[in-house]
């Protein structure tokens, strides 16, 4: 007597995922602000260095939302005065200026004042804005 023993094929059933992944997608990351060195001398003594990026902000009106501009500092031009209490630093550019009153009372330095004038250059609108408020305070020395 013999015995077989039968082997049967296997049926291998492959399943497709139907599960998709899903990558979130991010938002858009804002240009870094270019950062330039404004300085105000008066003869040989510098009286005022500033070392920052600029971003200007403004309301469009008429699109209703708020809208945004870098100041290239290879584009711009500096202006300003010395003074014993006060000095001014003007930065021009392409659209506007800025500009910002320093006040030295002992032992301190700060800003008093910012003015600006902006032309947005999606609407052409111009914007003028000031704010007086002591801002940035810091030893002298140390600013």
């Amino acid at each position: 007597m013999t015995n077989t023993t039968t082997v049967h094929p296997r049926t291998q059933t492959t399943t497709q995922s139907t599960t998709m992944t899903m990558r979130s997608t991010l938002a858009p990351q804002p240009s870094p602000i270019p950062t330039g060195t404004y300085t105000v001398s008066n003869g040989t003594r510098t009286c005022i260095k500033a070392v920052m990026g600029l971003q200007l902000m403004a309301q469009n009106t008429e699109k209703k939302q708020m809208e945004y501009m870098a100041v290239n500092p290879n584009a711009t031009e500096t202006s300003g005065s010395c003074g014993m209490v006060q000095s001014e630093l003007t930065i021009t550019f392409s659209g506007g200026f800025i500009n910002f009153t320093f006040v030295k009372q002992a032992p301190t330095y700060y800003v008093s004042k910012i003015e600006t004038r902006l032309q947005l250059p999606s609407g052409g609108m111009l914007y003028y804005g000031t704010i007086q408020k002591k801002l940035f305070t810091t030893k002298l020395g140390n600013s």
